[in-house]
């Protein structure tokens, strides 16, 4: 599970980064608004190879992104 935040004006541009990126490795995101709006909060679910890339590309693509902490799943 990796967390990151951007501003509200880079969603669309965050989710075109993800998507192209992880394709078919990603599970699942979840997206909440944060700050009143102005900075939308992202959860990624995604496999364990695909996480420097991502991020990789988010930094290339979106410098202001803040990352947080990124936390293994817990097998059920």
């Amino acid at each position: 599970m990796m967390r990151i935040t951007v501003d509200a004006a880079s969603v669309s541009e965050l989710r075109r980064v993800i998507v192209s990126t992880c394709g078919d490795l990603l599970i699942y995101m979840r997206v909440k608004p944060v700050d009143h709006a102005t900075k939308m909060k992202f959860w990624l679910c995604l496999s364990k190879t695909s996480i420097d890339s991502v991020i990789g590309n988010i930094l290339r693509t979106l410098p202001q992104a803040e990352f947080g902490r990124i936390t293994p799943l817990l097998p059920t």
